[in-house]
């Protein structure tokens, strides 16, 4: 380090922090001003790369598939959900300032009509046996639609001397879901008779869950972009009462959703991180000087760094992302480094005896060369990755780079200027003993210690072939979060996957052909086009319903209300159809679960005439139980009525909101894949996307874009480790006498990263976006130290001392720790990522510090005379 800029320093100390505090006071202005963060994974790999284009063409063709919102209406009744949904719909399609399209498929007048149609013929003939079997209980019902009618018809058919409930398996679900409804109401709960699931015999018809997908007008302005579209849906379903009304549960998911609540995670969590990380490089700090005036000096001058690499990254990149985010945690580990050993050099020349001014000049003077080289050594390693095609992690290499070179600036300008101006601490003395017992036993038992890190060494490279890399971007979020979890429960079902492949065609004709051929893949469930949505055999299937429509009875009308007239004669009917299953109880024809359930629903039936012999309760125990029982069931039938008009279906009478998703505004055709086993397993992603590209190269959709990111991203890795290995090897060899001084900085970090392999490969912890960058990271970290001892040793020539009975030693040991202190907060984030990333760089330094301090002196021990064991 030069003396003229050392002289610089400490003779403008004052003016000098005055302007570093405006200039950082400015900066900070601009950076809460232009401050925002980018939650998009996909952004985070370059747009030039082939499969980035193919992603980007499809997008222009079906803008309306891009960056959905997914509403999940689920519910123990079909009615209910399909009814809870359409209302929910209705609400969100007048804000048209939020969302630019409402899709909810299957609703609307078209699919009432003719959902039949989508039915086989075989589904559709089992859908006309069931109205059969069905139609004297609607028959009769339909004469009398009332609470007392119901169970009126009810007694008749459990009265009937032909009941046989094995031969009846409709009237057996009817007699158990009637006792389910009327033990909910006994018990005061709010219930529905699920009468779509006894009436309509097919699941396409009857299925639990529903969804509506939306397409939010995203402000990028702001700093969260879906927060209003999320907050909206959230107030409208609690506004219509949806679970209260209709026994559903709402939740969200889609891209714009889970980058809604990483952000909200991200920001909350790397807030909470960055203060606990600062605190706790404070308390470590304190433990390592001994004083909190240089405590003090040392966190300023940190937070000026910090500071001043935060406004670069929002001028120079424009934002921060999911990855680089985590720069502010790993610049208070990594920053702090050059402080502390400043400030240790410093109290090493105050135990000395030297002034308080010349300790501070010295201890610049000493430690700047070093830390010249622990800067641009460090910069180096997160530099590797500008240059490859992981925009994420590029951009943190060139943020965290530059910010490396900003705190050497701050470390060797505000840092002395402070210290000098701070008042001198008096009688000081350094314990620099604390490594004294580590290094006796480094000196007696170097051979074993060597000879247990290489065998260590040869285990851990044989575990690296298994080390696995995660793709899965859904991993990355926090998994307690509503998107995740829904989106989970979305996977678990092949009929509903988050992820499906889609290609693009030029012709109807070609996309039909395509599809057969996807079609007999062993790794394809099925693969639709807008064609699949024009039902086949269609003149047989009317015939049916026609045949259909000619046995169900007219849709009847529900009264609004219950007189007391009516009431009595509920008494009367309920009392008619308890006496009436009392006696079938007596039928020894039933098996075993028949007849438990025609037992209980006996015990049910008489508890609730007890009830309503209570006063107050023979008025609103019927009342509940029509709400109950009857509403579904009148929809029902309109809904039935409304499904025999069917009429004949092409390519123009299709709903136009469905066309979209299958033939773009300019005239190409979509195929959607759909996979055939569970895509949140690797093998399975890899098999499903391989067999599509085989056929169709330019397949694309979240499937592709999810394993060729992963791809790309290792590739990214290996690049960007072969890159910052060589790069600093060569900057190294370029400042360092011989290739072997070089090679002792790289072997206690080379050591380290096996180690760190071997141990995420024994814990179960995969790689994965964000903790993949930790290797090209760690050389740049782990050099730091190695130059350190390394170059002490040098300094040490002919002095008895140990390596580690020097503040060297102990600025490494407590450098490191703050890096782990540092590091180790973000184990603690909910996004699983960052949480996984810090878990690893924490282990990562924890093994560095043992191949610094403990296997690289031991190896010097045995390469050194006496006087090198001790000198260097």
């Amino acid at each position: 380090m030069p003396q003229w800029w050392i002289r610089i320093v400490l003779n403008n100390a004052r003016t000098l922090l005055v302007l570093s505090l405006i200039i950082t006071g400015v900066l900070l202005f601009f950076t809460v001003k232009n401050f925002s963060i980018n939650t998009d994974l996909t952004q985070m790999i370059s747009n030039d790369l082939p499969f980035r284009r193919v992603v980007q063409r499809y997008h222009a063709q079906f803008p309306n598939l891009v960056g959905s919102i997914a509403v999940v209406i689920e519910g123990d009744n079909p009615a209910n959900v399909r009814e809870a949904r359409n209302l929910l719909a209705d609400r969100l399609q007048r804000e048209n300032t939020l969302f630019s399209s409402v899709y909810a498929p299957g609703k609307g007048t078209f699919w009432d009509k003719n959902g039949l149609l989508y039915l086989s013929e075989k589904e559709l003939e089992q859908q006309g046996d069931t109205l059969s079997e069905m139609q004297p209980f609607l028959a009769l019902l339909s004469q009398d639609f009332s609470l007392s009618g119901l169970f009126s018809v009810l007694a008749k058919i459990a009265d009937s001397p032909d009941i046989n409930l094995t031969d009846n398996p409709r009237i057996f679900r009817l007699f158990k879901e009637l006792n389910r409804v009327i033990t909910k109401v006994e018990q005061g709960k709010t219930t529905t008779m699920s009468w779509q699931e006894l009436m309509l015999a097919d699941a396409k018809l009857s299925r639990h869950r529903q969804f509506i997908l939306l397409q939010p007008l995203l402000d990028y302005r702001a700093i969260n972009p879906a927060k209003k579209a999320v907050i909206l849906i959230r107030q409208m379903e609690k506004k219509l009462h949806l679970d209260e009304k209709y026994g559903v549960h709402v939740s969200i998911t889609g891209k714009p959703v889970i980058n809604y609540e990483d952000l909200r995670s991200v920001r909350r969590d790397i807030t909470t991180a960055s203060i606990i990380s600062f605190i706790l490089v404070g308390i470590i700090l304190y433990l390592g000087l001994g004083s909190a005036r240089l405590v003090f000096a040392g966190l300023t001058t940190l937070l000026a760094g910090l500071a001043w690499t935060i406004a670069f990254a929002i001028l120079v990149v424009g934002r921060l992302n999911m990855i680089s985010v985590t720069f502010v945690v790993l610049f208070i580990g990594l920053g702090i480094d050059y402080g502390i050993q400043i400030c240790l050099r410093y109290e090493e020349l105050l135990a000395r005896g030297c002034p308080h001014r010349d300790a501070v000049g010295r201890a610049v003077q000493n430690t700047g060369n070093t830390l010249l080289l622990c800067a641009i050594s460090t910069a180096i390693g997160f530099y590797a990755f500008v240059p490859t095609a992981y925009v994420g992690a590029s951009e943190l290499g060139l943020i965290s780079g530059t910010g490396m070179l900003f705190i050497l600036l701050a470390s060797i300008t505000v840092l002395p200027a402070i210290m000098l101006l701070l008042p001198e601490k008096k009688n000081f003395r350094l314990r620099l003993s604390f490594g004294a017992a580590i290094s006796q036993l480094l000196v007696r038992y170097p051979r074993p210690i060597v000879a247990f890190a290489a065998i260590a060494a040869l285990c851990s490279l044989a575990l690296l072939p298994k080390v696995r890399f995660d793709a899965n971007p859904f991993h990355m979020s926090d998994q307690r979060s509503e998107p995740i979890q829904t989106a989970m429960r979305l996977f678990e079902d092949t009929r509903t996957p988050p992820w499906t492949i889609s290609i693009l065609t030029d012709t109807r004709s070609e996309a039909d052909r395509l599809a057969r051929r996807l079609k007999q893949l062993p790794e394809v469930r099925t693969a639709l086009t807008i064609d699949d949505f024009v039902p086949r055999h269609q003149d047989d299937k009317l015939a049916q319903i026609e045949d259909m429509a000619l046995i169900l009875p007219p849709a009847p009308k529900l009264k609004k209300s219950m007189d007391t007239k009516e009431r009595r004669q509920v008494e009367k009917a309920l009392a008619d159809f308890s006496h009436a299953v009392e006696k079938l109880q007596q039928n020894s024809a039933m098996n075993k679960d028949e007849a438990a359930t025609i037992s209980q629903l006996s015990a049910t039936l008489k508890n609730f005439r007890k009830l309503l012999a209570e006063p107050g309760k023979d008025t609103l125990l019927p009342n509940q139980l029509r709400r109950a029982l009857l509403p579904g069931l009148a929809r029902l039938f309109s809904r039935m009525q409304t499904l025999m008009e069917a009429e004949p279906v092409n390519l123009d009478t299709l709903p136009r909101d469905l066309v979209s998703h299958y033939i773009s505004a300019k005239g190409k055709y979509r195929i959607q894949v759909f996979p055939k086993k569970d895509l949140r397993d690797i093998t399975n992603l890899e098999k499903f996307v391989v067999a599509v590209t085989t056929i169709a190269p330019n397949a694309t959709d979240q499937p592709v874009t999810v394993l060729m990111a992963g791809k790309t991203i290792v590739s990214a890795f290996r690049t960007a480790s072969l890159l910052a290995f060589i790069i600093i090897a060569l900057f190294l060899r370029l400042v360092m006498h011989t290739w072997k001084e070089v090679m002792l900085v790289l072997a206690p970090l080379l050591l380290a990263l096996c180690y760190t392999m071997a141990l995420a490969v024994l814990l179960g912890i995969p790689f994965n976006f964000a903790n993949i960058i930790i290797v090209p990271l760690l050389l740049g970290i782990g050099v730091d130290s190695g130059i350190h001892v390394v170059q002490r040793v040098k300094e040490l020539s002919g002095i008895n001392t140990h390596i580690l009975e020097t503040s060297t030693a102990r600025a490494v040991l407590f450098s490191s720790l703050t890096t782990i202190m540092s590091f180790g907060t973000l184990s603690f984030m909910h996004h699983a990522g960052t949480a996984g990333m810090g878990k690893l760089l924490t282990l990562s330094v924890a093994l560095m510090i043992v191949c610094t301090l403990i296997v690289l002196p031991a190896y010097l021990e045995l390469r050194l005379t006496r006087k090198g064991r001790h000198c260097g």
